[in-house]
């Protein structure tokens, strides 16, 4: 067995996280719901969006069988919102092309919307002990340490050497053992800014260590600008209720709820007229919101108004009334219901 399989196989039994909500089950759906859900989101986030979505949707059927806007709501908090509309594609595929049952190799699970090659090994492994690799940013980490990588993961030639070492080290035998493992060990040991190198089980033939390089490996990404983006967006509140726009053009916030958008705030009177007829309302106030993404800033320019009269013609179409009371439970941009509640 590699010298990286066989330590950390043995740090695992007492040292790795044994109590997670996945861990205890091969059920591949539960396996991939989590791993989609870990992607770019710590362990402590996921835990309860977890188990509130298993809840909800406890088998591949029922999910495949669900209303996106249910879906949505369920995910609304955990960012990255395409992964929720990916996972309800796959689950139809799964159901409709694969009579419920989840493809056994990478090659047909690399194919599904939203799983790739790091994905597609976890599920295999975890879920029918398949020998493949995962790569995933803790991986990454404990791999460039050990092997003193100082270029930048992100580089093309990196991430190929890198696959190649995780296809090298792998185990012949307690895959699933070795998966976790490593993923524990980048997440609680080998960490990004305070590794905990002297409790370690590879310390003793780690390149990083052995130079005083663990805080300057793995390299970080080259600096680049993050541009700033703007949108003008109206609250508009009548008897208790704000009204809401569906997002169906592609963005970051596709399939959400979120509020109404408007070219300039001077044609707020044209775009009720437009929606509604004359409708007499009060400026409330006026304001900005910052939302930060991965890659830019949004700066959210905001007019809060409320209507003077009660509508009584109905809501157009994409259109949502909802009662304050009930916003914190709707799917809606986490960035957008911390601007309705400040205000």
């Amino acid at each position: 067995m590699q010298y990286i399989a066989e330590k950390i196989i043995v740090w695992h039994k007492s040292s790795g996280r044994h109590d997670l909500p996945w861990q205890k089950t091969q059920d591949p759906y539960r396996i991939w719901i989590s791993e989609i859900m870990l992607q770019q989101t710590q362990v402590s986030s996921v835990i309860p969006y977890f188990k509130k979505f298993i809840k909800e949707f406890p088998t591949v059927d029922k999910l495949a069988s669900a209303d996106e806007d249910l879906v949505m709501r369920h995910w609304s908090g955990l960012g990255y919102y395409r992964r929720a509309k990916f996972i309800l594609q796959t689950a139809k595929i799964i159901v409709d092309s694969y009579q419920s049952k989840f493809p056994i190799n990478v090659d047909e699970l690399i194919n599904l919307p939203g799983i790739g090659k790091s994905t597609a090994g976890a599920i295999c492994a975890f879920a029918f002990g398949g020998i493949e690799p995962i790569m995933d940013a803790n991986v990454k980490r404990v791999f460039c340490r050990f092997y003193g990588i100082r270029e930048w993961s992100g580089k093309a030639k990196t991430q190929k050497y890198l696959w190649n070492l995780a296809h090298e080290n792998l185990p012949s035998k307690d895959i699933k053992i070795y998966t976790q493992a490593l993923m524990d060990l980048g997440a609680t040991i080998c960490k990004g800014r305070q590794p905990d190198c002297l409790n370690c089980p590879l310390q003793r033939k780690c390149e990083s260590f052995k130079l005083n390089l663990c805080q300057v490996i793995p390299a970080k990404k080259p600096k680049k600008t993050i541009p700033t983006k703007q949108v003008n967006v109206l609250i508009v509140e009548v008897n208790d209720q704000i009204l809401l726009k569906k997002r169906r053009e592609a963005s970051v916030w596709e399939g959400l709820w979120s509020l109404p958008e408007i070219q300039e705030f001077s044609y707020i009177e044209k775009w009720l007229q437009d929606l509604w007829g004359a409708t007499p309302f009060n400026l409330v106030k006026q304001g900005q919101h910052l939302a930060i993404f991965s890659h830019y800033k949004l700066q959210i320019n905001f007019n809060y108004i409320v209507l003077t009269e009660r509508i009584n013609k109905n809501t157009p179409r994409d259109f949502l009334w909802v009662n304050r009371a009930e916003l914190s439970n709707a799917g809606i941009p986490t960035p957008v219901k911390r601007l309705l509640r400040d205000i």
